[in-house]
């Protein structure tokens, strides 16, 4: 078992870069989430947002 878990004996520096990379992660999952929340809270925003098409006006609108 010990053989099976000598392979992930990092060095220093690869322990830091798996420290940053989890790191990112967490502050992107993190950033993400705070966007989503500040969305659904938004004055006017719905429970069950149905979108509205986007339609340019007609040459007879213009």
């Amino acid at each position: 078992m010990k053989r099976l878990f000598a392979m992930f004996v990092l060095t220093p520096g690869e322990q830091r870069l798996v420290i940053f990379v989890m790191l990112a992660l967490v502050i992107g999952v993190s950033i993400k989430h705070h966007r989503d929340m500040r969305v659904s809270h938004l004055p006017g925003s719905s429970a069950d947002p149905s979108p509205t098409p986007l339609m340019s006006p007609t040459p007879n609108e213009r």
